[in-house]
């Protein structure tokens, strides 16, 4: 006999007794899908509710495998371009970009000194 039509692994409740064919044919078909998706052998669960619906719950992974690493970063295109600078908008091309200048001493001399005369008056309230 093919795995398809095995019968039911695990007992079901008592008030799902009277349905068993229906649940058995909902699984025999819920297999026919996923060997027509990813073939013979693949790894699947399949949930079976109150009302005696099947539903596939995972295929060809384990469940912890689903679930994403909380720790895993990957940073998007625009965070890897402030990183490394600025790419050239087409492929082939280069962009001198103009290096800022450093200020001048005498730039730097000339800073107000506004606020280095003496304390700051006290608010009026």
């Amino acid at each position: 006999m093919d795995s398809l039509f095995r019968p039911l692994a695990t007992p079901l409740p008592a008030h799902l007794e009277p349905y068993r064919f229906w649940i058995w044919l909902q699984i025999v078909m819920i297999r026919a899908y996923v060997r027509a998706v990813r073939g013979k052998g693949v790894l699947f669960s399949m949930l079976i509710d109150r009302r005696g619906n099947v539903y596939l719950n995972w295929i060809e992974k384990d469940p912890e495998d689903l679930t994403p690493d909380p720790f895993s970063f990957t940073p998007s295109k625009a965070y890897q371009a402030a990183l490394s600078g600025p790419e050239p908008a087409h492929p082939g091309e280069s962009r001198d970009l103009p290096q800022i200048a450093a200020p001048s001493p005498r730039c730097i001399a000339y800073i107000p000194r506004v606020f280095t005369q003496g304390p700051l008056p006290l608010p009026d309230t």
